[in-house]
C-alpha cells in the first residue's frame, strides 16, 4: 500500500497527475495538514507548470469543497464553534463586511489555517464566486513558493529554498502578529 501511494505521488502510474490532484484536494480539506511538504514533493516530481497547476487547482478545489460542505451541512456546528472564540467572531464579522478581501488576506497572510477560512466563509454571506476568486488569487503566492521550493530541491539548488523559507517565515510572523492583535 505504501509503495502504491508513493508511486501515485511520484507520478509513476498512468494518470498519476490526476491522482496527485485528488490527493492534494483531499489533504487541503484537513486542518493543519502538511500542504507545503506535499506541494513541494508534487512539484519535484513534475515539470514546473504542471506541478504548480496540480498544487494550485487541487488546493483550490479542496477549499471550495470544504466551503460548500460548511455552507450546506456543517453550518450549525461551525457557528457554535465560532461563538466560543472571540477572535474567530471578529474574522466572521470581517468576512460578512467584505468577503472577497477577508478571504484574500486570510490566504495571503496565514492568520488562520486554510480549513478555518473555508469553514468560516461557508457559514457567512460570501458568495461562491467571490470565495473562489479570492481563494485562487490568495493561494497563488504561497503555492508558487512551495512549488518553486520543491523544484529547486529536486535540482539541488538549496539557496533558493532558503530564500523561499525566509519568505514563508515572514508571512508566518506577520500572521502571528495579526492574530495576536485580533485576540486582544
Amino acid at each position: 500500500m505504501d509503495q502504491f501511494i508513493l508511486d501515485i505521488i511520484q507520478n509513476e502510474r498512468p494518470y498519476g497527475w490526476l491522482y496527485q490532484f485528488l490527493i492534494m484536494a483531499l489533504v487541503s480539506m484537513i486542518p493543519f495538514a502538511p500542504i507545503p511538504v506535499l506541494a513541494a514533493f508534487i512539484a519535484s516530481n513534475n515539470s514546473f507548470f504542471p506541478g504548480l497547476g496540480i498544487n494550485l487547482l487541487g488546493t483550490t478545489l479542496g477549499s471550495v469543497l470544504l466551503f460548500l460542505l460548511s455552507r450546506n451541512l456543517l453550518r450549525h456546528v461551525a457557528h457554535k464553534y465560532l461563538v466560543k472564540r472571540q477572535y474567530l467572531k471578529k474574522y466572521l464579522a470581517l468576512i460578512e463586511k467584505n468577503g472577497f478581501l477577508a478571504v484574500l488576506l486570510g490566504r495571503i497572510i496565514p492568520v488562520l489555517p486554510s480549513a478555518g477560512i473555508n469553514l468560516i466563509a461557508g457559514i457567512s454571506n460570501v458568495n461562491l464566486g467571490s470565495f473562489l476568486a479570492a481563494t485562487f488569487l490568495g493561494k497563488f503566492p504561497t503555492i508558487l513558493a512551495f512549488s518553486i521550493a520543491g523544484h529547486q530541491i529536486a535540482a539541488g539548488k538549496w539557496y533558493t529554498v532558503f530564500i523561499i523559507l525566509l519568505y514563508v517565515l515572514v508571512l508566518f510572523l506577520i500572521g502571528k502578529k495579526l492574530k495576536r492583535k485580533w485576540r486582544q
